[in-house]
C-alpha cells in the first residue's frame, strides 16, 4: 500500500511537467452497479467530465470502463505501466488509489467497491473527487485528469479522527485473580469426617481382635515396612495440605511421585509382616 501510494504521488509530480501527455482515453463510462443490476450509467470524456455528483449506495460499486490509447505507439502498445483511479477528499486531501486493469488492446476497467473505501473518506455530504492516472517509463508524458465526483451514501456516525502518537492511559493487566480459600465451616466439616472415619477404623481394628500390645513386636519384625509406610502416608497428607494453603500443583505432583513408591514398597513389607503373624495366630 505504501509503495503504491509513493508511485501514485510520483506520477502526480510528473504530470506537472509542461509536456503534453502521450496518453488519452475514450469510450469512458461510469456505472453504479448492485446485485440487482445497473442503477445508472454516465458517459464522460477527457474534455467533458461528469457534470453531476454520482451517488454511491453502501451496497453498490462504481464501475469505470474506458479505452486507453498511446499517441506514440497506438498500434503496438496501448497498455501503460501504471494505471490508477484515485478518490480524494477535496477538503482533507486524504486519498485512496485503485489499480486499473488494462489489456494490451487498451481496454481498461476498475471497480470502486463501497466496502473498500477507507472510513476516513466517508461522511455525510462528503463528495469524493475521482481522478484517472496513466503513465509509463520512457519518454511518454503521464496523464492525470479529474473525471468527476462520487458521493458515498453514509448514514452512520462521523468517523473517528486518525490515531495520533502520544501518551495513552495506563493499562493494568490482571492475569489471574487472587486465590479464594474454602470457608472455615466447610473445612471443619470435612476435617470432622476424616477424624470420624479414623476413629471408626481404629474401633473396627479393636473389634476384629487387633492387639495394641503387638505394636512393638510388629515394629521389631519389620521396622522399615511399618515406619516407612506410616511416615510416607503422613508426608503425602502434608503435601496435600501445603497445596491447599498455597503450593502449586507441580510441587504436589513432584512430591507425590517420590512418596508414592515409598508408600507402596514399605506397605508391601508391612502387610507381609502382618500376614506372617496372622498365620501364627498372633493377630
Amino acid at each position: 500500500m505504501l509503495l503504491r501510494n509513493i508511485l501514485v504521488a510520483s506520477l502526480a509530480v510528473c504530470v506537472s511537467s509542461p509536456f503534453v501527455s502521450a496518453w488519452t482515453f475514450s469510450n469512458a463510462t461510469l456505472a453504479i452497479n448492485e446485485r440487482s443490476g445497473t442503477l445508472e450509467t454516465r458517459p464522460f470524456s477527457m474534455s467533458v467530465p461528469l457534470q453531476e455528483v454520482i451517488s454511491l449506495p453502501s451496497s453498490a460499486l462504481a464501475r469505470l470502463r474506458f479505452t486507453v490509447k498511446s499517441d506514440l505507439t497506438p498500434d503496438t502498445n496501448n497498455k501503460p505501466h501504471q494505471a490508477y483511479a484515485i478518490i480524494e477528499d477535496p477538503v482533507t486531501k486524504l486519498e485512496s488509489s485503485f489499480a486499473v486493469d488494462v489489456r494490451e488492446n487498451g481496454r481498461a476497467r476498475v471497480d470502486i467497491d463501497y466496502k473498500t473505501i477507507p472510513t476516513a473518506l466517508l461522511g455525510p455530504n462528503k463528495p469524493l473527487t475521482v481522478t484517472i492516472v496513466l503513465a509509463s517509463f520512457g519518454t511518454e508524458s503521464p496523464l492525470k485528469i479529474e473525471i468527476g465526483q462520487i458521493q458515498p451514501v453514509y448514514n452512520g456516525p462521523a468517523p473517528a479522527g486518525p490515531i495520533r502518537f502520544g501518551p495513552k492511559p495506563e493499562i493494568i493487566h490482571i492475569f489471574r485473580a487472587d486465590s479464594k480459600f474454602v470457608s472455615s465451616t466447610v473445612a471443619l466439616f470435612f476435617s470432622s469426617i476424616v477424624v470420624f472415619v479414623a476413629i471408626v477404623l481404629l474401633g473396627s481394628w479393636l473389634y476384629l481382635g487387633a492387639m495394641p500390645s503387638k505394636l512393638l513386636t510388629a515394629l521389631a519384625s519389620s521396622p522399615s515396612g511399618h515406619l516407612g509406610f506410616f511416615t510416607s502416608i503422613v508426608a503425602i497428607e502434608i503435601a496435600f495440605f501445603n497445596y491447599y494453603v498455597g503450593s502449586t500443583i507441580f510441587n504436589l505432583i513432584a512430591q507425590v511421585a517420590v512418596l508414592a513408591p515409598i508408600a507402596f514398597l514399605s506397605g508391601s513389607r508391612a502387610l507381609r509382616e502382618v500376614r506372617s503373624r496372622r498365620l501364627k495366630g498372633e493377630w
